[in-house]
């Protein structure tokens, strides 16, 4: 029976293989098939021939080593104690979650045809077992392969690509067994009566009990670092790796450090050492898992229903599954029954977001900001931490900025496929367009907002050079970076909704989930066209801010040069907002989705 479903799942693997390489007789596929491998090719594999031997060697000379001393170079050996205890108490607080997080039955991961095809075969339930963990070692695989790529480039470990890939796919399997093994645990203690909130109190206050019980067992010369202006990373460093190696702490952490000990080897003499103690762990997770196996058919094809939803909403465009029930919301606001039209799409589309984008979360946001900054500003150890803030927020924003408009689609990409029932609405194509904008340019200067709500009340001038930055400074620059903030999140958004429309067949195929390097390569596409077009677009206004800025500061001063600088980027900025607009309506009225997507 197991070499059964091990021929099913190598023919459906291999019947997938030809079926991606079928679609590069299209063109959208094969062009982005071929900027995906260059991806690879030049950021991974290239490198692969300089790595692909152990980055400790065997013997240095006295001469390299005193090099090594003088320029305060550390090798992989060096990091190994650190970054064994960073990994394992990071699977820690990976298991915790598994036990922590959980409160239906246990169910494996059948797809509906898997369910339609085995289910009713005389195959017994360790079988389906056997079957589902066998489809999940595939994937064990694949993302090994994938983090293969990443590690290998990491310079603090040692290793090299072969240890890499078998040291994560020994991560991966073991997470996935101890997933799959701790859903049937936790299914049977809930058929013996054991609550969810009661195994969540029990499995916190054993966790916290280790904790505190090696807290106090620690040497009384290693004691947790300060935190301040005079924090120093070695001794936060030295008190993490004692922590991990006391016990109680410690035992519990055995099992995660002989997971990762394969990944962590320094060379391939500590590699096959720790390929044993890992392939143990996995395999007593493995007899774990198939002997703890409880009923799981009925969750299982409630799952698979599930997950065919969100697929299924995935690909309209949705980030929701409409086919699922879901609670009744209150409105995000009061649609009247006369107005200006854009205003009932940016109602329908708040609806279809997530609960938490409302005015309620986003007040609640700025007050917490607010007065969080205003205590940490009041102690003398803790404000130092403050510019580190404030840079972090700068960098969120900036990631908000570009990216986010990939993340929030609640606009014609999300109704794209009921364009031609928008096209029979008594409306110009630019206002439909507009009101499909709406959604996402409210989320995006929200999040935009308490940014630089942050950045305002975290940053400061921290040396004789940012003198100039005065607080008039700093409230006009953050107030006048408030105002034009919708204008700069709408022509963002102008650039994705331009490829929907004017691409329909590329951006279908670009919004599939997962998918090989042809889908990488497409949304490589999109988002460096998006950002291209976004560095031209604002040359001008940039252009022209600089310019009043210098001009006018000599003769009204900074703030109210900022001011003027402000009005002349916002005015430059819609004019360019209303053109795309303008343009996009055009094309939205010129759509034909049946032709369209043939090309």
């Amino acid at each position: 029976m197991l070499r059964a479903l091990l021929y099913l799942r190598l023919t459906s693997f291999k019947n997938w293989l030809i079926a991606r390489a079928r679609r590069l007789r299209q063109p959208k596929y094969l062009i982005g098939a071929v900027v995906g491998c260059a991806y690879f090719y030049f950021f991974f594999f290239r490198s692969f021939s300089q790595s692909a031997g152990p980055r400790v060697p065997r013997a240095m000379t006295p001469e390299a080593l005193q090099a090594m001393e003088a320029a305060q170079a550390s090798l992989p050996v060096d990091w190994l104690p650190a970054t064994t205890a960073l990994g394992s108490l990071a699977l820690l607080v990976f298991i915790c979650f598994m036990w922590v997080v959980p409160a239906q039955r246990a169910a494996l991961g059948f797809t509906e045809a898997e369910i339609a095809f085995l289910f009713p075969a005389p195959i017994p339930r360790r079988g389906l077992v056997h079957f589902r963990l066998l489809s999940a070692q595939f994937r064990s695989l694949v993302g090994a392969a994938v983090m293969m790529l990443f590690s290998n480039r990491w310079t603090i470990i040692g290793g090299n690509v072969a240890t890499h890939a078998i040291g994560w796919w020994f991560i991966f399997s073991a997470l996935n067994l101890h997933f799959s093994g701790a859903s049937f645990t936790l299914t049977r203690l809930t058929d013996l009566g054991l609550g969810a909130w009661r195994r969540r109190a029990y499995l916190l206050g054993t966790i916290a009990t280790v904790f505190v019980a090696t807290g106090l067992r620690l040497p009384a010369e290693i004691a947790m670092p300060a935190l301040g202006a005079g924090v120093e990373l070695q001794p936060a460093i030295d008190w993490m790796v004692t922590l991990t190696q006391t016990a109680p702490l410690s035992w519990l952490l055995v099992p995660f450090k002989l997971v990762i000990g394969p990944f962590l080897a320094v060379d391939a003499r500590h590699f096959l050492f720790a390929l044993g103690p890992a392939l143990l762990v996995v395999t007593l997770h493995y007899l774990w898992v198939v002997r703890s196996a409880v009923a799981f058919e009925d969750a299982s094809v409630d799952y698979a229903q599930k997950r065919g939803a969100r697929i299924a909403a995935w690909r309209s465009g949705e980030r929701r599954p409409g086919t699922l029930p879901t609670k009744a919301r209150t409105a995000p606001f009061l649609l009247a029954s006369h107005g200006r039209p854009e205003l009932a799409f940016l109602w329908k589309n708040l609806l279809s977001t997530w609960p938490y984008f409302n005015l309620r979360v986003f007040l609640g946001c700025a007050v917490v900001i607010v007065c969080s900054s205003l205590w940490l500003n009041t102690q003398p150890e803790w404000r130092p931490l403050l510019p580190g803030v404030g840079i972090m927020a700068l960098v969120f924003g900036a990631y908000a900025l570009i990216t986010g408009p990939q993340f929030a689609r609640q606009d014609i990409r999300s109704d794209l496929a009921h364009a031609d029932t928008l096209k029979t609405f008594p409306l110009a194509g630019w206002q439909i367009v507009l009101g499909e904008l709406l959604t996402p340019v409210v989320i995006l200067t929200a999040v935009l907002w308490l940014t630089l709500l942050a950045i305002g009340f975290t940053f400061y001038p921290v040396s004789a050079g940012l003198a100039w930055l005065t607080l008039p400074v700093r409230i006009t620059v953050g107030l006048g970076l408030a105002v034009i903030a919708p204008a700069l999140v709408a022509l963002q958004l102008l650039v994705p909704n331009a490829a929907a429309l004017l691409f329909p067949g590329w951006f279908q195929a670009s919004r599939m989930r997962g998918g090989g390097p042809e889908v990488i390569g497409q949304r490589m596409i999109f988002f460096f066209a998006q950002l291209l077009t976004m560095l031209l677009t604002l040359v001008p206004p940039v252009g022209l801010a600089a310019l009043v800025i210098f001009i006018l500061q000599w003769l009204v001063g900074p703030v109210a040069a900022v001011l003027v600088a402000t009005v002349v980027v916002l005015v430059v900025l819609l004019g360019e907002a209303w053109c795309g607009l303008w343009l996009l309506g055009e094309r939205f009225e010129k759509l034909d989705l049946s032709t369209d997507l043939k090309s």
